[in-house]
C-alpha cells in the first residue's frame, strides 16, 4: 500500500513521519531502530529494526503420508531461501523413510547440523557464515568446472575411460557449492537488511541467472564424462581430432564469458557472442553421421558420440547466455 507524506523541517533537518498502521503492524515503539537502505534507483527502503544477529527460523509440518522427495525439496528450498533454523515437525512421529531422507538431505548441503532431535521433531541449524565472499566463491565453482572439463578432454585424448570417473563424482561438490551460492544470493533478495553495501539486489539477480547456467554446464560435463567412461575406444581419428579441437574452443568460450562477467568487460563479452562455433559443431555432427553410415563406428559409439556433441552444443549456448548477462550487468552498473 503506497503512503504519501510531506517533508517537515525542524531546525536545519528534514523529517518524514511513518504511517501509524505500519508502525503498529511492525510493533515499533519510540526509541526503536529502523534501517534505511538506498536502492539502485536512489529510492530508500525502510526496514523495521536492525536484527543482523537474529536467526531466521521456519517450521515445516510433515504429514505421515508425505513422500521423501517432498521432504527433500522442502528442506533444500528452506536452505536456499536463507533460513538459519529449519524445524521439521510431525503430527505423531516420523516414519523411518522420512528420518533417512532428512539425514541424507542434511549431509548433501554445506553447513547443516541437527541440533535437536525427538521422535516427532528435528531442528536443523545452518552454521555457515552469513557473509561469504560471493564473487570468489563463484570463481571457485568456475575453476572446479574448468578442471573437470579439462580432465574429461584429457581422458578422451588418451582414450582412457578410467580417468574420467573421478570427474563424474565431483559434480556433487559443484552442486553443493552452487546451493550455497543460491542461499547467499537469495538471502540478499529476501532479507535486504543483511545486504552488504558492495552487493546490490540487481547483482543477486544477475548472479542467480549465471548460477543456473553454470549448473547446467556442470550437468553437461557430467553427461560427456559418462559417455567417455562407457565409450568403446575403437573410434577413428577423423572423429577424435575435430572433437578435441571443439572441446578446447568451447572451454575457452566458457572461460571468457565468466571473465567478462566478473570484470564487467563488454568488449570481451561481445567477442564471445561473435564466436561462431555452431557451424563447426554441425559439421562434426555430419562427420559422425557419415562414419555411422559407412560402418566406421559401432552403434554404441555412434550414440555416445552424438550425446557428447549434443552436450557440447548446450555448453556453447549457456556460455553465450553468460556473456549476454555480463553485458547486462555492465550496463546496469554504468
Amino acid at each position: 500500500m503506497p503512503y504519501t507524506r510531506k517533508l517537515q523541517k525542524i531546525g536545519e533537518s528534514l523529517f518524514v513521519s511513518l504511517p501509524k498502521l505500519w508502525i503498529k503492524r511492525m510493533q515499533l515503539n519510540k526509541g526503536d531502530l529502523v534501517m534505511l537502505i538506498e536502492q539502485p534507483d536512489y529510492s530508500v527502503v525502510v526496514h523495521p529494526g536492525v536484527k543482523n544477529e537474529s536467526l531466521k527460523q521456519i517450521i515445516l509440518d510433515v504429514d505421515v503420508e508425505e513422500s521423501k522427495w517432498s521432504i527433500k525439496r522442502r528442506v533444500t528450498g528452506a536452505y536456499v531461501d536463507g533460513f538459519d533454523v529449519i524445524k521439521l515437525r510431525a503430527v505423531d512421529r516420523f516414519t523411518e523413510e522420512q528420518q533417512d531422507v532428512t539425514r541424507e538431505t542434511i549431509a548433501a548441503l554445506f553447513g547443516l547440523e541437527i541440533i535437536e532431535l525427538t521422535s516427532n521433531s528435528v531442528t536443523i541449524q545452518c552454521l555457515l557464515a552469513k557473509r561469504l565472499p560471493i564473487e570468489s566463491t563463484m570463481q571457485r565453482v568456475h575453476n572446479i568446472i574448468k578442471s573437470m572439463f579439462s580432465e574429461t578432454v584429457t581422458a578422451l585424448r588418451e582414450r582412457n575411460p578410467e580417468a574420467v570417473k573421478g570427474v563424474i563424482k565431483r559434480t556433487k561438490d559443484v552442486r553443493r557449492l552452487t546451493l550455497v551460492l543460491h542461499r547467499l544470493l537469495r538471502s540478499i533478495l529476501l532479507f535486504p537488511i543483511e545486504r552488504t553495501p558492495e552487493m546490490k539486489p540487481i547483482d543477486s539477480v544477475d548472479f542467480l541467472r549465471v548460477m543456473d547456467k553454470i549448473a547446467e554446464i556442470s550437468r553437461s560435463i557430467k553427461k560427456i564424462g559418462e559417455s567417455v567412461a562407457t565409450w568403446e575406444l575403437s573410434f577413428p581419428d577423423s572423429i577424435l581430432e575435430p572433437l578435441l579441437v571443439i572441446c578446447t574452443r568451447i572451454m575457452e568460450l566458457y572461460d571468457s564469458s565468466m571473465e567478462a562477467l566478473m570484470s564487467k568487460d563488454v568488449p570481451l563479452a561481445n567477442r564471445v557472442l561473435d564466436e561462431k562455433l555452431e557451424p563447426i559443431l554441425d559439421e562434426l555432427w555430419e562427420t559422425v553421421l557419415e562414419a555411422e553410415e559407412k560402418a566406421e563406428i559401432s552403434g554404441p559409439t555412434f550414440s555416445y558420440t552424438l550425446r557428447i556433441v549434443d552436450n557440447l552444443k548446450q555448453m556453447c549456448g549457456y556460455s553465450l547466455e553468460i556473456a549476454e548477462i555480463a553485458i547486462d550487468r555492465a550496463e546496469e552498473l554504468s
